[in-house]
């Protein structure tokens, strides 16, 4: 599998995101054991997304029919990634309204 210095920076810069997010366990986890499981879930999302746009991406430059699913791949890590961060903002509300 050829990964091109883009891939490489981004997929660099998204694991760097991920060692810090982990290291900064949210308060609310503490409280709430469901909470750490949905929010363990999403990130788990958005390592599978991250895997499936690169595969795609590299199936797409031997395949020229999977290209478009490149695209769609990509536009689903982004919605994930959407998703893991609205996840994090409301439990900063829910902390931020429950003291």
């Amino acid at each position: 599998m050829k990964i091109t210095k883009r891939h490489l920076r981004r997929i660099i810069k998204e694991e760097k995101r991920k060692i810090i997010s982990e290291q900064n366990e949210h308060q609310m986890y503490a409280r709430d054991d469901e909470l750490r499981e949905l929010g363990d879930t999403i990130s788990q999302m958005v390592v599978l997304s991250r895997q499936v746009e690169l595969l795609m991406s590299n199936m797409g430059s031997r395949y020229g029919e999977l290209v478009a699913l490149g695209t769609d791949a990509r536009t689903a890590r982004r919605a994930v990634q959407g998703l893991e961060d609205k996840y994090a903002s409301k439990l900063d509300d829910v902390l931020r309204f429950s003291k």
